[in-house]
């Protein structure tokens, strides 16, 4: 059994940032192209809902275009459809639907610590009262745990499912079991993305101020992080689960692979 220790997450994000340049602009392409397709499903009724069902759909995409970029490929748009075809779709949405659920219990937590609170807000949105939103403090802090902390144990499922061919029961299972077990560099990892964006940002703004540019030059490290995330959690799982392989169209609930989970 592989043992990982802390500096394992910093070797993670050097790595992830290495994989980024290979391939930056059609990563962040793909990326723009999951970026304006969630935008566009929020137009329509519900839509909110339904990205986030869709999320580990654009989470395999990313992955899809590491895997490329890692294999000398290039990362082109069309991979944003990798996780819309069958017979991985069906599976994804899912785990789609598991990370709806958790939002949702997350949004009962703040309704059912703060509901009166929200009410009043809600009533007269343009006398919110400071004291007020001291009070939302807790239940967001709260709620925001418990849906980082379920995607961070589960961010290896949709991966799982769709290279490795299993189940979604046992794509969670061994998610969770591998995450436990690697908490330290998981953490590691996770802490030096966020103070990496803490300090870029904090640099922008000391540049800038408080102006547009600003504002745009931070949203743009955003962006960044968040690819550069997947690019991190890609490494990760190359490190854990072996080099993945091209999906193909084979039947999910045949084919399992246990003995790469050993």
């Amino acid at each position: 059994m592989t043992k990982y220790t802390a500096r394992t997450g910093v070797h993670w994000v050097k790595q992830g940032l290495l994989l980024f340049r290979k391939q930056p602009g059609g990563l962040m392409a793909l990326f723009f192209c999951c970026m304006f397709l969630s935008m566009f499903i929020m137009i329509i009724p519900v839509g909110q809902l339904a990205v986030f069902l869709l999320t580990p759909l654009f989470s395999v995409a990313m992955l899809e275009g590491c895997r490329h970029a890692d294999e000398g490929k290039r990362a082109l748009p069309n991979l944003l459809l990798s996780g819309f075809r069958k017979p991985a779709r069906g599976p994804l949405l899912t785990l789609g639907a598991l990370n709806l659920v958790v939002l949702l219990l997350a949004a009962v937590v703040v309704y059912s610590m703060s509901g009166d609170v929200l009410a009043r807000i809600a009533e007269h949105p343009d006398k919110v009262d400071p004291a007020l939103l001291q009070t939302m403090v807790v239940p967001m802090l709260i709620a925001s745990a418990m849906y980082t902390i379920t995607w961070i144990l589960t961010c290896f499922a949709a991966p799982l499912v769709f290279w490795q061919k299993i189940t979604v029961g046992k794509a969670l299972f061994f998610s969770v079991v591998s995450v436990v077990r690697a908490f330290k560099p998981m953490f590691i990892a996770t802490a030096a993305l966020h103070l990496l964006y803490f300090v870029s940002s904090n640099i922008v703004a000391m540049i800038f101020g408080a102006s547009q540019m600003a504002m745009a030059g931070i949203f743009t490290l955003l962006l960044l992080l968040i690819v550069l995330a997947h690019c991190t959690l890609y490494v990760a799982y190359r490190d854990m689960f072996d080099q993945p392989q091209a999906a193909a169209p084979v039947d999910l609930e045949k084919h399992d692979r246990p003995d790469t989970m050993a």
